[in-house]
């Protein structure tokens, strides 16, 4: 994991100013590692959980079979494509670092009548990498924010064993140790880029990570 944030630091240490797309690039520069910026991990299970234009961009595409069904494996290319297209068919994570490129990737149902099928891990899955820019935002909705990224990772099976990382932009007036404290422990960097503070966390594993308590614990309604 300290090779993954090393190369995350550096990355950050590279921009004049913090744009998380340009951020995303970066990471797949100079790393024996694979960054996979917006990875699918999640492809619908078939063609009635989706709007009827994203099923007719499936059907197009030769991705479904007779009974309406998406396909289990696919090219990383032809996904890429597949999401610029048909965006509501996948769930996607800020990026994927992988050891090993697959010619293609599988992806899996947990019971039959699922919504998604989810991706399996290669191999050689490392970590998954959030990132993003909360200038003048409340701790609490940032909390709210970053556990809606975790929450999403969890559901997918083999994203729980591998590394999770935030990056979080915040103009320099603004701190979120709390929070970084609350859910990574000590792991957790503070890098000056411009007139931000980066804070990067990480955790071994995803599965790793406690979300049974919360900074800004939500309202009870009466």
């Amino acid at each position: 994991m300290q090779e993954i944030i090393a190369h995350i630091e550096k990355s950050v240490h590279d921009l004049d100013v913090f744009e998380t797309e340009a951020f995303l690039q970066l990471l797949d520069v100079d790393s024996h590692l694979h960054w996979k910026a917006h990875f699918p991990v999640a492809v619908v299970h078939h063609k009635s959980r989706v709007d009827d234009a994203t099923a007719s961009v499936l059907e197009r595409d030769d991705v479904l079979d007779d009974e309406g069904f998406t396909r289990s494996e696919y090219a990383f290319e032809t996904l890429q494509e597949l999401v610029k297209e048909a965006p509501r068919a996948f769930k996607q994570v800020g990026t994927l670092c992988i050891g090993k490129e697959s010619d293609s990737y599988k992806y899996t149902p947990k019971r039959p009548a699922d919504k998604w099928k989810k991706v399996l891990d290669n191999g050689s899955f490392k970590a998954v990498v959030e990132s993003g820019e909360y200038g003048g935002e409340r701790l609490c909705d940032i909390e709210a924010k970053l556990r809606d990224l975790m929450r999403s990772s969890k559901e997918v099976p083999s994203l729980k064993p591998i590394g999770f990382v935030w990056v979080a932009a915040l103009p320099k007036e603004e701190s979120i140790g709390e929070l970084l404290t609350h859910y990574f422990g000590n792991c957790f960097l503070d890098v000056d880029c411009g007139d931000q503070h980066i804070y990067i966390g990480w955790s071994e594993t995803l599965g790793g990570i406690d979300m049974r308590h919360f900074v800004c614990p939500p309202a009870k309604e009466k």
